[in-house]
Order: C-alpha cells, then sequence, then structure tokens
C-alpha cells in the first residue's frame, strides 16, 4: 500500500485541512439535517473525493462514535474500506459522461439499498459530464428517492450549470497551504521513521504545486534508505542550487553578457527539466521581491518575471524547451539596450543589417531635400518682398541614395519572397501567403508589420494564429525572433489584387 493511500483520512477528525466544511457537515451530521445532495468545489488535491467518502461511510455506518465520526470497526465500515460495500456507488464522469450512463443511474437507483440505510452516489469531476446527462439528472436530484443520497465533486464549477448547483448544498475546498503540507509530511515521516531534512520538505511543497496528494507521493519515491535529503531531489531532477539561481538573476539584470552565457552552458550539461527551471526561478524572483533586496533593481526584477512567464507559456508549442530558454536569455541581454558587439553575437542577421540600412536612407533622403526646401522658402519670402530671388547654389556634395537604396530594395525583396515562397508551399496556409504577397511588409526594430488594403485581408491575417505561424516562420527561415504586428491600412489601388493572387499561384 502507497503511503497516499496510507495516510488518506477515515474520519472527520483526521481531515485538518477544512476546517470550515469538517465543523459544517458535523453540525448538520449531529442534528440529523441531511441535505439530499452535496456538491464539493475546489482545486486538486484538497480531499473533495475523501471528504465524499467519509460522508458517505457516515450515512451507513452501523455503530456512529459520540463525537460523530464512523466507528470504522462496523460491518458496513470494514465493507467499505475493503471497497465490498454496494450501497456506496463511485462514479467518474469524465469516462461516463453520455445520457446513457445517467439513465442507467438513475435507474439502478430506484432500488433498495442492499445492506445499508442509504444509496450514496458520489460523482467525481462532474463537470465532465454533457449537457444532456445533466438535463437527465436534473429532475431525480430535485426529487431523488428518500433512500438515495448524491454527492458531487469538481474542479471547475463554471462547467456546472446553475440548475444543478442550486438543487445541491455547495461547500468550498480552500487550497492546502505550504506549511500544511510540510506538517503532514512531518507527521508522516515520524510515524514511518523516515529522517527527512526540512529544505527537502519545503522544496517538495513547491514541487507538488501544493497538491498533498503528489507531494506525499514526491516524499515516498524519494525517501531512500529511511532517509530524505536535498542532495537526492537536486541530483534525480536535475535541479540547481539557490546559489547558481542567484548569480544566474544578478547576470542577467546587470546584463553581463559573458557570465549569463556562461550559466546557459552549464544548465547544458545538467539536462535540466526547463518547466521546473523556470519555477524555480520564478520562486527565487518571488523571494527576492517579497523581501525587499535591492529595491533599486525592481523594474529590473519585474522583467525579468514577465521574461519567465513569456517562456513559460511558450514551453508547449516548441519542440526544443531548452533552445526557447537559451533564445529568450540571448534575446533579453542583446535587446537594443546596448551595443550589439562581435564578441558576443558572432554573426549580425542580414535583417538587423536591412533595419540599419533602411534608416540610413531615410537620414539620406531627409538631407537631400533640404536644399529645395530652402529654395522653396526663398522664393516664398521673395514674392512677399517683390525682390528677385538670389541664385541659391546648389551642393555639390555627392550622397549615395541609389547606392543605399539598392542595398535596402535587395535586402527587403529577398526576405519578403522568401517568406512568401515558403508560406506557398504550405497548402494549408495559401490564403497567407496570398495576403502577404497583396500586402505591404516593413521590418524595422525586431517587427515585422504588415500593412493590408482590405478588411477580408485584415481578419485573416490579424488572427492570432496566423501572426503566429508567421512569426514561427520568420524564425525558421531567417533565425529571426520578432513580432508581427498587422494594420489595414487603405494604400494602392485594390484592382490589382487579382493579379496579385495569379502571381501567387
Amino acid at each position: 500500500m502507497s503511503l497516499y493511500q496510507k495516510y488518506r483520512p477515515k474520519d472527520f477528525d483526521s481531515l485538518v485541512w477544512q476546517e470550515f466544511v469538517k465543523i459544517s457537515l458535523k453540525n448538520a451530521l449531529e442534528q440529523n439535517r441531511l441535505a439530499w445532495a452535496y456538491l464539493f468545489y475546489g482545486s486538486r488535491g484538497t480531499w473533495k473525493t475523501t471528504t465524499a467518502r467519509i460522508l458517505a461511510k457516515w450515512m451507513n455506518c452501523l455503530d456512529l462514535k459520540k463525537d460523530g465520526n464512523p466507528c470504522l470497526e462496523c460491518a458496513n465500515c470494514m465493507a467499505f474500506e475493503r471497497e465490498e460495500l454496494l450501497d456506496i456507488i463511485e462514479i467518474d464522469a469524465a469516462s461516463n459522461t453520455w445520457i446513457e450512463n445517467i439513465r442507467d443511474l438513475i435507474e439502478k437507483a430506484q432500488f433498495q439499498p442492499n445492506q445499508s440505510k442509504y444509496k450514496v452516489y458520489i460523482i467525481d469531476e462532474v463537470h465532465g459530464l454533457s449537457k444532456w446527462a445533466f438535463n437527465a439528472l436534473l429532475k431525480t436530484l430535485e426529487e431523488p428517492p428518500v433512500h438515495v443520497k448524491f454527492i458531487l465533486a469538481t474542479t471547475e464549477i463554471h462547467k456546472v450549470p446553475e440548475t444543478i448547483i442550486s438543487r445541491t448544498q455547495r461547500y468550498d475546498f480552500k487550497r492546502i497551504t505550504e506549511k500544511d503540507i510540510i506538517d503532514r509530511l512531518k507527521f508522516i515521516a515520524h510515524s514511518e521513521n523516515i529522517v527527512a531534512e526540512e529544505p527537502a520538505l519545503s522544496l517538495i511543497a513547491r514541487l507538488s504545486r501544493w497538491w498533498l496528494r503528489d507531494a506525499i507521493a514526491f516524499f515516498e519515491q524519494y525517501s531512500i534508505g529511511w532517509n530524505l535529503k536535498l542532495d537526492y531531489l537536486k541530483d534525480n531532477l536535475q535541479l540547481v542550487w539557490d546559489e547558481f539561481l542567484k548569480e544566474l538573476v544578478t547576470n542577467l539584470v546587470n546584463k553581463s553578457r559573458k557570465e549569463a552565457i556562461a550559466n546557459i552552458d552549464f544548465l547544458k550539461t545538467k539536462w535540466i527539466d526547463v518547466k521546473v527551471f523556470l519555477e524555480e526561478l520564478t520562486f527565487y524572483l518571488h523571494n527576492l521581491l517579497l523581501n525587499w533586496e535591492n529595491p533599486d533593481k525592481v523594474k529590473e526584477y519585474m522583467e525579468l518575471y514577465d521574461l519567465f512567464l513569456e517562456i513559460y507559456a511558450r514551453l508547449k508549442f516548441v519542440p526544443n524547451t531548452f533552445m526557447l530558454l537559451e533564445f529568450s536569455f540571448i534575446k533579453y541581454l542583446t535587446w537594443i539596450k546596448g551595443p550589439i558587439k562581435d564578441e558576443y553575437v558572432p554573426e549580425i542577421k542580414k535583417e538587423v543589417r536591412w533595419a540599419i540600412a533602411q534608416e540610413k536612407t531615410k537620414e539620406v533622403e531627409s538631407t537631400a531635400k533640404i536644399p529645395e526646401i530652402e529654395t522653396v522658402q526663398a522664393i516664398s519670402e521673395a514674392k512677399i518682398k517683390d525682390e528677385p530671388v538670389a541664385a541659391i547654389e546648389p551642393i555639390e556634395e555627392e550622397i549615395p541614395v541609389r547606392e543605399v537604396k539598392k542595398v535596402s530594395e535587395n535586402a527587403k525583396r529577398f526576405e519578403i519572397d522568401t517568406l512568401i515562397d515558403s508560406i506557398r508551399k504550405d497548402k494549408w496556409k495559401w490564403f497567407v501567403a496570398m495576403s502577404l504577397k497583396s500586402s505591404k511588409l516593413s521590418f524595422k526594430d525586431w517587427e515585422l508589420s504588415i500593412y493590408v488594403n482590405n478588411k477580408f485581408n485584415f481578419d485573416k491575417i490579424a488572427a492570432p494564429d496566423t501572426r503566429a505561424y508567421i512569426g514561427e516562420k520568420m524564425q525558421e527561415l531567417f533565425s529571426l525572433d520578432a513580432n508581427v504586428s498587422v494594420m489595414l491600412d487603405g494604400w494602392g489601388n485594390t484592382s490589382d489584387i487579382m493579379a496579385d493572387v495569379m502571381d501567387v499561384f
């Protein structure tokens, strides 16, 4: 028997984390005010199903204790512990979601209990029932047979119809705190003669996300030789020390590129779980902010927090999670807030050179137009004063506008054509290629701006999944992690769209 099953609460006294629920239920039971249906709501691992079992056991116990707990020794209690009591039926709504399953339940509920006072139905994850199954259950919940009781449990109360909630007695289960989990693990360790280190118990509580069932499973798995040590967890879960987390966060905040890249190289040798590593980083950063260490760095800490959340949200969309972590850190370290040096970035991307050339082109064009503006201004002033206009000598300095434009145009044409040709080969995304072909594209400051000239194309390209697809293509083709923005702009002549479409195909 696993430790979780061995130390699962068997009566109300051992249910130490849900005081309000425990007191309310015991008070109702002592006054013999049983409801016909109960609804238990709470997050995962808050003992909803366990409480339902204790309540069902209490209803059918043959010899209740004076304190209101089931005796655990009568025939019904013993049969329930052996899972042989036919009058307490547990149903998983996730696998019995159809109306036929509920109709079968309702039909069997009409029969009298076999050996107990009540026939109790525990429906776990009740939100998994279909709409028609809820409708079939509704009438029975409203007017159940006197010998039938229902106990419903759910983690997603918003999926349960209001008509069901209004016909039940609802109890909300609070989340178990880290201190409660550590105390429970200490109790189990003392009972099993296991020597457990306090930091190891705290780490298990965090890794389990404050779900007691997972915490006990971690505790049992890593209790080796009647000992639970922090080193076991660090080595087997490929975690890093707090000193390393402190060093990494400091290097990221100070933009120490060489040191931070050295930290990333060290992580490669650890084969870490990126998800767990980000959770540890976030927890460490959380403690820094709470302890108010380095108040001058609060802004940088919040930027890092946003970065960690962004990486965490994108983990399930990439095949190589560590590469995402590595690229995101490098992007944060080199993000235009300082000059990009060759010692940190060995090869400057073509897109960066194109963006710099475009900026130079704008500066050259604005410089070239200065004499013309001065000439117009001089003529205007001369007309007002009715005086002859003095000839203004043109500036003889050669400005390589054509050369810069040529470089800029070549870079832009290569980028756009390559992007469109790649998207066109995807038969499920041909409309994206068509829309891009008939739109204007601009790349500046790591952002690809798409200007479309009609509402139809805007609705297609502006969709989040389409923008994400274009961003992935930019990463795939040009190794560029760019933001994609779409704007509706009424430029150009829409009569040329069909020609553009034919050019795509």
